[in-house]
């Protein structure tokens, strides 16, 4: 018993070290890669209950028998779907229907909060007929429920990254593994289960094997799909076969390219023939979304279908500027245009650098006298034409 609770106590304190590395890192952590933390937070938070159970925490305090009564594996599939879902950025993503993914959750939670509610103090005790036939079909339902909830979801998951149009994703094959892997946990924890039914095996020597894979499994989660791959949400814009609709374009990136790509990220080292920097550039010059007062790193990038962190990358290294005071220099030259064009003589200077997108007018003064050495008024006396008569 005192190895079995050493082994649980490594394994769950791994697995919140990783999970919650995984959520606040500023490494780490991405809109992708929380699903991949949730995940591990949930498996992590199995291990614990089961640790507490050994030590006999819930007998001491039957009170708290709920958290461990609630099934928090329902939880682990969703998460995990939705975590492949978002890795290639696949439509169903979007699709507000996989709300409904929770529904057993929420199930698990209401029965067994009712349950303890009558057990750990009485509540409704008595109350009706066929009580323990009740409890008995219900749970019977959700013990079935999540063997195969899970089950569902790992196969769709797998058949989900197989489709024809993610075979050229990097990251296709780590994904598949990682599916396999899921698939392997679900069918031992079942086989375990049905050979404990019949021939009525230790029941710390099942756990102990569940609890030793699920360990390994969780290792082997992070470091390949977070350590070795990076950040799964700059992967999104360098590694996941992009889907562009700002060029009117749509392409599935080379394993080359995606190669090359991954190596200019390491070296730091981008020219202006960037694609993404070149898309940008379009954006700017031609869209003039620098006139969105609003407009924000993260709200380029996502239009871009890549990190902000990878965005911020291609700007600092190209013009050697942050995100901020490159995009006000698209507006000191909009300014400046503005300025020298007579269509816009009646125009006051802050009303003009308003107009170019400025949010402010201490950002406008700053940003121009830093840019052009000079105040926009300054500016507007040294190059504004005399008129010849």
């Amino acid at each position: 018993m005192k190895f079995m609770n050493l082994l649980l106590l490594v394994s769950f304190s791994q697995g919140f070290v990783f999970g919650l590395s995984i959520l606040f890192s500023p490494f780490f952590r991405s809109h992708i890669n929380k699903y991949l933390g949730y995940s591990i937070l949930v498996l992590t938070s199995l291990m614990l209950n089961v640790y507490l159970d050994f030590e006999g925490v819930f007998e001491m305090y039957p009170d708290f028998m709920i958290l461990y009564d609630i099934e928090w594996i329902f939880l682990f599939p969703v998460f995990f779907f939705l975590y492949i879902l978002k890795s290639i950025n696949h439509d169903l993503e979007k699709n507000r229907k996989m709300y409904w993914l929770y529904v057993p959750f929420f199930f698990s939670v209401v029965i067994n909060a009712f349950f303890n509610l009558e057990v750990a103090y009485q509540w409704f005790a008595d109350s009706y007929d066929y009580t323990e036939l009740v409890y008995d079909w219900v749970f019977g339902f959700q013990e079935f429920g999540y063997y195969s909830f899970n089950f569902i979801l790992i196969m769709w998951s797998y058949k989900v990254i197989s489709e024809e149009k993610y075979t050229n994703y990097p990251n296709n094959k780590w994904l598949k593994a990682s599916c396999i892997w899921t698939f392997f946990l679900v069918t031992l924890w079942i086989i375990i289960d049905i050979i404990d039914m019949i021939f009525g095996i230790s029941y710390e020597i099942g756990i102990s094997i569940i609890c030793t894979s699920t360990s390994v499994f969780i290792f082997w989660l992070v470091y390949n799909g977070v350590y070795r791959l990076k950040l799964t949400g700059a992967y999104r814009g360098l590694v996941s076969g992009i889907k562009s609709d700002i060029s009117g374009i749509s392409m599935l990136e080379t394993l080359d390219e995606v190669k090359s790509k991954n190596q200019m990220v390491l070296s730091n080292s981008f020219s202006e023939d960037n694609r993404y920097f070149q898309k940008l550039e379009n954006l700017l010059k031609k869209d003039y979304i620098y006139r969105d007062p609003n407009l924000s790193q993260e709200a380029i990038a996502k239009r871009l279908n890549i990190s902000t962190g990878y965005l911020s990358q291609i700007v600092n290294d190209i013009t050697k500027k942050n995100f901020a005071v490159y995009i006000n220099s698209y507006r000191v030259q909009e300014v400046k245009d503005m300025i020298l064009n007579t269509e816009f003589d009646k125009y006051s200077v802050l009303a003009i650098g308003l107009e170019a997108g400025f949010k402010s007018k201490t950002t406008f003064y700053t940003s121009f006298k830093k840019e052009t050495g000079l105040t926009p008024s300054q500016f507007k006396s040294n190059h504004k034409k005399v008129p010849n008569f």
